[in-house]
């Protein structure tokens, strides 16, 4: 089998190699890679970027991704040959109070597959059966790999009830702010996506042809655009995904008396702002890191019914392309690279 790994701590230091194929242990599984993403996290691993450096290699890349399961340990009764599965990305003990809750993205002990233990960017990959989702027969196996990265997304919004005519801005237009758009409207909300100069040509075009009014904030910084979308009334809701100090403070400015801020992206720098106003104004922040079981259903139950559609997103790419895909991303000149086998 081949598989991307990162064999060293500095920055590139990852290749394709080819291994032998892996047997599963007593609980695991071995799947059939259908698809999996490249998400930001694995660009700041494959960069050795300040905050990454906890991985340890050598490390297959790759936590979104799902396939067909292709053998089974001895003691794995819940699946068999021929399942197909999507894998949970960050990965719980199931055993602490956090994970008894249904908060395994909050474990202390919790691993993140791609990053602790080898991950999805193979053509098979060894995962242990009590992080695997059973998908729905109507799910295209060709869109699993989406299906992380848009449970983060139903993790952000469930933070709040979002109403149908609601209006909601969400500033940073990568995968998760445009899955964040996507979820928003199949509430019924009204929204707007802010992005930069550099979002025009690819992340902003592609939110146009979804419907969803966009807004430059280089060429419009004072962010005007957001009025006019809505009529001059202030947005009820603002997803904060870009991790930018600066699309924070809009958030905290902009929302309506009452509002909601959740923040999904991460941030490299320190946000300085002074709470008083949110105080005056009574707003509520949420913020919200990756996602449970749960999201992972929710998100292929609309799958299912023909709502939610991820294919759009997709950039689709051999794993022997998998530099390029890299660079794509790196770039932005794809929204989703996905490396299939």
């Amino acid at each position: 089998m081949q598989a991307f790994v990162k064999y060293g701590n500095k920055p590139f230091e990852a290749e394709l190699r080819s291994f032998p194929m892996p047997e599963p242990g007593e609980n695991e599984v071995l799947v059939a890679v259908s698809g999996c993403g490249v998400c930001g996290s694995d660009l700041h691993a494959y960069e050795a970027a300040k905050g990454y450096e906890w991985v340890s290699p050598p490390v297959t890349l790759g936590h979104e991704f799902g396939g067909i399961v292709v053998a089974v340990g001895s003691s794995v009764s819940d699946f068999r040959e021929g399942d197909k599965v999507v894998v949970i990305g960050i990965q719980g003990c199931l055993v602490c109070a956090d994970c008894r809750r249904g908060n395994t993205n909050l474990c202390r002990d919790r691993k993140v597959i791609g990053l602790n233990m080898d991950g999805g960017m193979a053509s098979h990959a060894v995962v242990n059966a009590r992080h695997l989702i059973p998908v729905p027969e109507k799910v295209d196996i060709s869109q699993i790999a989406l299906v992380e990265p848009a449970s983060v997304a139903m993790q952000a919004l469930s933070k709040v009830r979002i109403l149908p005519g609601d209006r909601v801005v969400v500033s940073g237009p990568g995968p998760i702010g445009l899955l964040c758009c996507m979820l928003a409207t199949l509430h019924g909300a009204k929204v707007v996506l802010i992005g930069a100069e550099d979002d025009v040509a690819v992340r902003l075009a592609f939110a146009e042809k979804q419907g969803i009014t966009t807004v430059n904030a280089t060429r419009d910084p004072e962010l005007i655009g957001i009025a006019t979308a809505f009529e001059g009334a202030a947005p009820d809701v603002w997803i904060e995904a870009a991790g930018v100090p600066s699309a924070f403070l809009s958030g905290v400015e902009c929302l309506r008396q009452g509002g909601s801020l959740i923040v999904v992206g991460m941030y490299s720098q320190p946000v300085h702002w002074q709470p008083t106003l949110a105080v005056r104004r009574s707003l509520s922040f949420f913020f919200s890191y990756a996602s449970v079981d749960d999201d992972y259903r929710r998100v292929m139950q609309l799958m299912a019914g023909g709502l939610l559609d991820l294919s759009p997103l997709m950039s689709v790419y051999p794993i022997p392309e998998v530099k390029t895909a890299f660079e794509a991303a790196m770039k932005r000149q794809v929204i989703k690279p996905v490396l299939v086998p």
